[in-house]
C-alpha cells in the first residue's frame, strides 16, 4: 500500500528590509532550492510513480478448462487422462495420467502465477501442472516457465517470464504420478494470471 504523502519542505518567509537574500549559506537560495528538489524526488519515487505503475498494467486471467491431448513417447503410449466435458480425471485402474494442451497468451505478457483447481484424493499421488515454453525451431529447447504441485494456491514463476510468440510456442503439461489406483485425481481448471 502506498503511504499518504507528508510534505517535508516548509518555506520560512523572508521579511522585507530585514532579511538579506543570498545564494549560499544555511538559509540561502541554493539550499532552499535543493530542499525543494529533494521534496519533488521523494514525492515522485514514493507516491506518484508507484500509483502510475499500479494503474498502468492490469492483471488479466486466462482461465482454461483442461482439454488434454494424450501422446506417445518412444513409440509407447503414455497413460492418458480420462477426458470429461469440463474436467479431466485419472482413470480408476491407473497410477498415473499425462496430457498436454496448447496455450496462447498475448505477446509481451508477463506471467505472474499459475493456479490449478481440482481434487486429489490420493495420499501418494503427485499432481504437477506446468507452463512450458519451446523454441519454434525444430528440436528447439524446452523450458518449464512456471509450475504448480498444489491445488487452490497460485504458484509464481521463479523469475520473470515474458511471452515471446515470435520465438517460442507454449503449452501446459498436466501430470499425476504415484497415485493409488482406486483414488480419484481430478483437474477442474487451470488459470494463468498475467500483465
Amino acid at each position: 500500500m502506498i503511504e499518504h504523502y507528508k510534505p517535508q519542505f516548509t518555506h520560512k518567509d523572508w521579511i522585507d528590509n530585514q532579511d538579506r537574500v543570498q545564494a549560499g549559506g544555511e538559509d540561502g537560495l541554493n539550499r532552499r532550492f535543493h530542499l525543494l528538489e529533494e521534496e519533488f524526488a521523494g514525492l515522485a519515487e514514493n507516491q506518484i510513480n508507484p500509483i502510475i505503475e499500479s494503474l498502468g498494467t492490469p492483471t488479466r486471467h486466462l482461465t482454461l478448462t483442461p482439454a488434454l491431448v494424450s501422446y506417445s513417447d518412444a513409440g509407447a503410449e503414455v497413460p492418458p487422462w480420462s477426458q470429461h466435458i469440463d474436467t479431466v480425471e485419472k482413470p480408476t485402474d491407473a497410477t498415473e495420467a499425462h496430457g498436454f494442451m496448447n496455450v496462447v497468451l498475448p505477446d509481451g505478457a508477463l506471467v505472474r502465477s499459475l493456479l490449478v483447481t481440482g481434487s486429489n484424493l490420493s495420499s501418494t499421488g503427485t499432481l504437477r501442472v506446468a507452463l512450458v515454453g519451446v523454441d519454434i525451431t525444430i528440436g528447439g529447447g524446452t523450458g518449464f516457465l512456471v509450475e504448480s504441485t498444489s491445488l487452490g494456491t497460485p504458484a509464481g514463476p521463479p523469475g520473470e517470464v515474458k511471452i515471446s510468440n515470435d520465438t517460442h510456442r507454449y503449452y501446459l503439461t498436466v501430470d499425476v504420478s504415484g497415485a493409488e489406483e482406486d483414488k480419484s485425481v481430478t483437474v477442474f481448471c487451470v488459470q494463468l494470471a498475467y500483465q
